[in-house]
């Protein structure tokens, strides 16, 4: 049942107030949205920039608003879920907004809203948006959800569309092959404008989309690509290029695939936007971003990811294999349950010497019982040790671990959330 509005201004009381108005995580279809949209006047008057994809979609964001705060605009940032506080979800010029703010934002989102029901992520989507308008910023950057074409964000309108990616995830909500997943994620593209397809043999249905809609498309290696070197990487567009860039600090050789899709903005924002190399070096190397292949510590290596799809676990496999010290590999592990668990264990089932586990701390956990059964399934023998929680699965993982042994936390953004936090 729906509680009562909270009297306090605390942003948790709020945050479980609009939690229980909808009975429904995710409600499918925009009318109610656009309508709350529009009694709010929440019509912004800046050019956005909105991000869709299976995986890549917080990185490209968080390299976009670097990039162009350094560029000196004033910019703000939209992207979900966080790892430790609702704030970290909306930055102006890379500073988190107060709780107060946030919380006057959301009461008037659910002041507006008569008796027509949103989700949380719609309540707060909207509510982001009325911040950003009230902190008058040049440009915004809106990350999707959950698919694209019917997320609350896709009630604005994108100057330029980015799909980082697409793999199967969400296939309740989504379908259940990438032509049906690509088909939703194409929804964010529009008329005339910009449509950046930054990922390999993209499927027919986000081509057909974009061509029957007329949207101005940009294919990664075909209308821009990105050179790599030993020391830097060049980027080469259509209309501009830009050598000897440097690497990010942020791990991960995918980070370079998802910083074509976000040079190619910049590119695409040159009318309005003067964006000097300076600025896109700058913001390169002072872009951080936790829980993405983040290292803790080189001995023991611990590396946490919030990895959660198969498409993601591959590349934190990639990654540990290759720059892994010597000695043992423990996994802390937890997942959902709407997740291809066999898929994503399957990739470390050589690699992990020992499991550590623990039930994620919430309603849509993954039991213990089945995260046993599908490492068990994949490998008998399996040593697999389950904790009371996920902080002393992590514990208990790093006081068995020498110096020279390796401890990977993955599976969920709640999985590194709960293993981290103080």
């Amino acid at each position: 049942m729906p509680i009562d509005p909270p009297l306090s201004n605390s942003l948790n009381d709020w945050l479980e107030y609009i939690d229980s108005i909808n009975p429904k995580t995710i409600s499918l279809g925009l009318d109610r949205v656009k309508k709350i949209k529009d009694l709010c006047n929440l019509n912004p008057d800046f050019p956005l920039i909105i991000v869709a994809g299976t995986n890549g979609k917080g990185s490209c964001c968080k390299f976009l608003e670097s990039i162009l705060y350094q560029a000196g605009f004033n910019v703000g940032c939209y992207t979900s879920p966080h790892l430790f506080n609702f704030n970290e979800r909306i930055s102006i010029n890379k500073k988190l907004l107060s709780s107060d703010l946030i919380v006057d934002s959301i009461k008037y989102i659910d002041d507006s809203r008569e008796n027509i029901l949103l989700t949380y992520f719609e309540i707060t989507t909207l509510a982001a948006m009325d911040l950003m308008i009230k902190e008058n910023v040049d440009i915004a950057i809106l990350e999707v959800g959950l698919g694209g074409r019917h997320d609350a964000v896709n009630v604005f309108e994108p100057e330029i569309s980015l799909i980082t990616s697409i793999s199967l995830d969400h296939q309740d909500y989504l379908g259940d092959t990438v032509e049906k997943i690509g088909y939703e994620k194409a929804g964010v593209f529009r008329k005339n404008k910009h449509a950046i397809i930054n990922f390999d043999n993209p499927p027919s249905s986000v081509l057909g989309y974009a061509n029957d809609i007329s949207a101005n498309v940009s294919i990664i290696d075909t209308d821009y690509k990105i050179n790599c070197k030993h020391e830097n990487f060049d980027y080469i567009g259509t209309d501009r290029s830009e050598v000897e860039l440097p690497y990010p600090s942020i791990q991960g050789l995918h980070q370079l695939r998802n910083i074509a899709g976000v040079l190619r903005c910049i590119e695409l924002l040159k009318i309005n936007f003067d964006i000097k190399k300076e600025a896109i070096v700058n913001g390169l190397l002072e872009c951080n971003l936790r829980g993405r292949l983040e290292i803790l510590s080189q001995n023991p290596f611990v590396v946490v990811d919030v990895a959660h799809n198969p498409e993601a676990a591959l590349c934190l496999y990639n990654f540990i294999s290759k720059y892994k010290n010597k000695g043992r590999v423990c996994a802390v592990f937890s997942i959902l349950e709407d997740k291809s668990i066999k898929d994503i264990v399957g990739l470390f089932i050589n690699l992990v010497d020992e499991w550590h586990i623990s039930k994620i701390n919430s309603k849509r956990a993954m039991p213990t019982t089945k995260i046993i059964n599908a490492i068990r399934s994949c490998k008998r023998d399996a040593i697999i040790y389950n904790s009371d929680n996920l902080q002393e699965a992590y514990m208990n993982a790093y006081e068995k671990s020498s110096l020279n042994d390796n401890i990977i936390v993955f599976g969920s953004f709640y999985t590194v959330s709960e293993c981290l936090i103080q």
